[in-house]
């Protein structure tokens, strides 16, 4: 089970979009951990979508977790999975997913 020690709330947010978009395999990777590289570029890859949806469920006035604007949570987000893929050895996936996404 990934665990965010410093930002716990990171795990709700991703659990929330998770169920929310109906992505079996992050709730996978939440429960059991990134196993190997497909892992590592999947949940890199839902991270942006996550911030993208976040994105369009504000502009909607949609409330997530109490709050119609979770924006403040990114850098949050960011730091939880740079440091839990780094300690996987698999932030050379990380950093490219996130120059895909933000080119």
């Amino acid at each position: 089970m990934i665990t965010f020690r410093r930002y716990p709330h990171v795990k709700d947010l991703i659990e929330y979009y998770a169920n929310d978009t109906k992505n079996d395999s992050v709730l996978g990777i939440l429960t059991n951990g990134a196993t190997n590289q497909n892992d590592a570029e999947e949940l890199s890859r839902f991270i942006w979508h996550m911030a993208d949806k976040m994105s369009i469920d504000c502009n909607n006035n949609k409330q997530v977790l109490g709050h119609t604007d979770n924006s403040e949570m990114l850098p949050d987000v960011e730091y939880e999975i740079t440091l839990y893929l780094d300690q996987l050895g698999y932030i050379n996936i990380w950093d490219r997913i996130s120059d895909e996404e933000n080119p």
